[in-house]
């Protein structure tokens, strides 16, 4: 498995690999970005964060690595899998995550039921990289439905995936 140094919040926007970005719905200071490094997808974000009591700031951010083809398998499972029920052929009634081996690496999608975060019941999907783990933790990153579906991030993620398929990225 191919291994991805940490993309350097300060210098992210000018990076070469970046195709596409977008700032966050809710949180107008973390900017999101969407590189390809050869086969691989990279999402990272980049937030500026001021500590309150202390006054001070600091950039941080967080990545996650996949196999290009898995952005598609995220979409195609979103559409097939989530938003058809158990008699259309999508998941099972009471199960709310998929799991699939893309180029060797294991990726999940999860129905994320908190997914903003402030205890509303705000839902979301959490992408998952199983094989790939920080502080022994799957790397995962969870998108609220509004982020993706009003906020314009599933757009963001069909255009990048009609490129990989299309052989542009």
């Amino acid at each position: 498995m191919r291994h991805f140094n940490d993309i350097d919040p300060l210098t992210v926007a000018q990076d070469p690999r970046v195709v596409a970005s977008i700032q966050d719905d809710r949180k107008p200071h973390k900017t999101w970005y969407f590189l390809i490094d050869q086969d691989h997808m990279i999402i990272s974000n980049a937030t500026y964060f001021t500590d309150l009591e202390t006054n001070e700031s600091e950039w941080l951010h967080y990545q996650i690595e996949f196999p290009k083809r898995g952005l598609q398998w995220y979409l195609d499972t979103l559409e097939h899998k989530f938003f058809k029920t158990e008699a259309e052929g999508g998941l099972p009634k009471g199960k709310f995550y998929d799991i699939a081996e893309i180029d060797g690496e294991r990726l999940s999608i999860d129905r994320a039921f908190n997914a903003d975060g402030n205890g509303n019941g705000g839902g979301g999907y959490s992408f998952v990289t199983l094989d790939r783990k920080e502080d022994d933790l799957a790397k995962e990153y969870t998108f609220t439905d509004a982020f993706l579906f009003q906020g314009g991030l599933i757009q963001i993620f069909e255009d990048i995936a009609a490129k990989i398929k299309g052989g542009q990225l």
